[in-house]
């Protein structure tokens, strides 16, 4: 799909000035923020959001440095983070500033994979387990962290007691955003690409969404059109019908310039950020 057909009723300036009104006077982002109301509560994923979604349009993040000192500022002493989404977001939004945190992160994320029991193979796996261990390994590899045996063979176990029939994975049934981390997962401590992951895709890829959450469903979100693309493309495989993908991002944007999840949803930072990310994808940028 040429570049100008991608953005086809699509305002990606409206996007930019949507990013641009949820940062706060403190450098972070905040999708419900409103300042004339004193409503400013910035936090680290809508921050990454807010820096991808620039990035990826070409443009500059405002107030730089302060985004960068908010950013550090969510890492405590010891350098952890209270959660793992806290510290994926604020790692990967300096990584993507060209900077780096305070303090040393690498014992947090040590710690991370022990929680998530990445070098045990039987160990029980919950809902969200293949996201939190992919970026759990991506901030491994971000940071220079090797990749243990004994971890990459308990992730491959993982992961072949996570796939369906069909080729996809879940952990409470194959989906394609589970899919997509699965793949991403097993690329990111050395795998081979399981290319029953492309069965599975263009199992879910159907009109009139282009792609949907499952083989069977007829419901999607920007994050399943984000996950199909991903899939197809490690494959350097192209979406049959790319104009249904544009039209359903497209049918995505609300007055505010931002992206809700699905059609009729409200604007948020994390979808916005989805819905320019398959549209780069979308003409190959």
């Amino acid at each position: 799909m040429e570049a100008e057909a991608c953005w086809l009723g699509i305002d990606a300036e409206a996007c930019y000035q949507y990013t641009l009104g949820r940062q706060t006077s403190e450098g972070g982002f905040c999708f419900y923020a409103y300042p004339q109301w004193g409503v400013e509560e910035p936090n680290a994923p809508d921050t990454y959001a807010g820096v991808e979604i620039c990035a990826t349009l070409g443009r500059p993040v405002p107030e730089l440095q302060r985004c960068k000192r908010w950013l550090r500022a969510q890492q405590d002493g010891s350098g952890g983070y209270p959660t793992l989404i806290i510290g994926y977001a604020a790692l990967r939004a300096l990584h993507r500033l060209g900077a780096g945190p305070e303090r040393d992160p690498r014992p947090f994320l040590r710690a991370t994979a022990e929680r998530l029991r990445l070098d045990k193979p039987l160990a029980r796996r919950g809902p969200g387990w293949l996201r939190d261990a992919l970026r759990c390994v991506s901030l491994w590899k971000v940071h220079g962290i090797a990749i243990t045996v004994d971890m990459r063979s308990a992730i491959g176990s993982a992961l072949a007691s996570l796939v369906g029939d069909e080729g996809g994975y879940g952990v409470c049934g194959s989906n394609l955003p589970d899919s997509a981390h699965g793949l991403g997962l097993a690329l990111a401590v050395g795998l081979p690409a399981p290319p029953q992951v492309l069965v599975y895709a263009r199992l879910c890829e159907r009109a009139p969404h282009g792609f949907n959450v499952t083989s069977h469903a007829r419901s999607s979100s920007l994050e399943c059109q984000r996950a199909g693309l991903r899939i197809l493309r490690h494959f350097g495989a192209c979406p049959g019908e790319p104009e249904q993908i544009r039209s359903y991002v497209a049918s995505c944007q609300t007055a505010t310039g931002g992206f809700g999840r699905a059609p009729g949803a409200i604007a948020r930072l994390d979808d916005s950020m989805r819905a320019v990310q398959v549209l780069a994808m979308l003409f190959g940028l």
